[in-house]
C-alpha cells in the first residue's frame, strides 16, 4: 500500500492511499469443477481524502491493471462526486505515477 499527496483545483489537497483490490470471478464452470481455482481479478484501488471537503470528503476510485479508470456503475465500491473534480483527481494521480515511473520523484 502506498500513500502520497496531490494538489487539486480550488486550493484543495488530496491524501491518496492505494493498494490492490482482489476479487474472485464467479463463473458457472467453477460450480461444476470445484477443484479448479477461480480466477482472481485484481484492480488498483485508490482512497482519496480531500481537504477541505465539500460534498464528499473521501473518494473511492478503481483502475484496471491495464490503466483504465472504472466509471460509476462498473463497481459498487466506487464513490465519486462531480465529474470534473473526478477527472482532476484521476489526472493528478496519473501525473504522480508517471513522474514516479520516470524517476523524477
Amino acid at each position: 500500500m502506498a500513500q502520497f499527496f496531490i494538489a487539486l483545483p480550488g486550493n484543495r489537497k488530496g491524501n491518496v492511499r492505494s493498494g490492490i483490490q482482489k476479487k474472485k470471478k464467479k463463473s458457472f464452470l467453477a460450480l461444476l469443477l470445484p477443484w479448479k481455482k477461480a480466477e482472481k481479478e485484481e484492480k488498483l484501488a485508490y482512497i482519496v481524502s480531500v481537504e477541505p471537503g465539500h460534498d464528499i470528503n473521501e473518494y473511492h476510485l478503481l483502475k484496471t491493471k491495464e490503466g483504465r479508470w472504472l466509471q460509476e456503475g462498473e463497481d459498487k465500491w466506487l464513490r465519486e462526486g462531480d465529474g470534473a473534480f473526478n477527472l482532476a483527481i484521476k489526472k493528478a494521480i496519473d501525473d504522480y505515477e508517471h513522474q514516479k515511473r520516470n524517476g523524477s520523484i
